[in-house]
C-alpha cells in the first residue's frame, strides 16, 4: 500500500467520522479486511466496512497465483482467486507462456514451477528471478499471461467483498463516487446510491521485483456507474450518511 493511498483512506474515514451520529475508523492494515470500519450510524451501534479506492482504475482485487505440479494454483480462498486459476488453467495464452518459459529456462515443462513469493524461488524447478527478468526483457514478450475479455467483474467483485473477506464490505468509495456493494445495505442508506457493477477484462500479470516476482490477477471494471454520492476529499456530491 502506498503512502498516498493510505492517506486517502484515512481522509475518507475522517470524512465519514465527521458526520453527526456516525463513527468510523481506519484500523491497522489487514488484507483480509476492507479499509474503513463504521462502528456507529444514526447514533446506534453498527459494524460494517467501506472499501476505498483512489480512482476507478485501481485494482479491485489482486490475488496471487502460482504454477506447480502442472497447473495454476492459489493459497487465497476468495472468489476472485478461484476465478483467476480457472481462467489460467483454461487459457491457451497461459499454456503457451509456460511452454515458452520452460524452453527459455531449460527447465522441463513437467517440473517447472512459477512461484509468487521469495521463499518459493528456493524450490526445485522454480524459475530463478534473473531468468524470469531475462525472459520478459525479450522483444515482444507480454507480461500479461492471460486475459478474459468482457468478464462480469461487478458480480465477481461483489462476491469478493461480501463473502471473500473476513468480514463483508457493503459499501465502496472509488474516486469521487460512492457505491453499494450488493443490495444488502445494512445501514439502510439511500436507495439512490448505485450498486457497484460493470464488465471489464480479467487479466493476470507477472511483475518482476528486486527480490522475487509476483503473478497476480488484475481486476479493473472498465466503466463504473456514476454516483451522485461521495465521501471523497473536497467532493460536491451528496453525503450518503446524512439523513434527508
Amino acid at each position: 500500500m502506498s503512502a498516498k493511498s493510505d492517506a486517502y483512506e484515512k481522509t475518507v474515514a475522517d470524512n465519514i467520522n465527521s458526520v453527526p451520529g456516525v463513527k468510523a475508523i481506519r484500523p491497522p492494515g489487514d488484507t483480509g479486511l476492507s479499509d474503513v470500519l463504521i462502528t456507529q450510524y444514526n447514533n446506534k451501534s453498527a459494524r460494517t466496512w467501506v472499501e476505498v479506492k483512489m480512482s476507478h482504475t485501481d485494482n479491485l482485487s489482486n490475488p496471487r497465483v502460482f504454477y506447480s505440479d502442472g497447473k495454476w494454483q492459489t493459497t487465497y480462498k476468495t472468489p476472485a482467486a478461484k476465478a483467476a486459476i480457472d481462467i489460467l488453467n483454461s487459457s491457451n495464452q497461459a499454456q503457451k507462456f509456460i511452454q515458452d518459459l520452460a524452453k527459455f529456462s531449460g527447465i522441463p515443462v513437467r517440473s517447472i514451477k512459477v512461484p509468487t513469493t521469495q521463499s518459493g524461488l528456493k524450490e526445485e524447478g522454480a524459475v530463478p528471478l534473473m531468468v524470469m527478468k531475462a525472459f520478459f526483457n525479450q522483444p515482444g514478450i507480454n507480461r500479461y499471461i492471460a486475459n478474459q475479455e468482457n468478464y462480469d467483474l461487478g458480480k465477481l467483485v461483489t462476491e469478493h467483498y461480501t463473502i471473500g473477506k473476513k468480514e463483508p464490505a457493503h459499501y465502496m468509495q472509488a474516486g469521487d463516487d460512492f457505491y453499494m456493494i450488493s443490495s444488502a445495505n445494512p445501514l439502510k442508506l439511500s436507495n439512490k446510491i448505485p450498486l457497484l457493477k460493470g464488465i471489464g477484462d480479467f487479466k493476470v500479470r507477472v511483475s518482476t521485483r528486486s527480490n522475487f516476482y509476483e503473478v497476480q490477477a488484475e481486476i479493473k471494471i472498465s466503466k463504473m456507474p456514476n454516483s451522485s454520492f461521495s465521501m471523497a476529499p473536497g467532493t460536491n456530491k451528496n453525503n450518503p450518511f446524512l439523513k434527508k
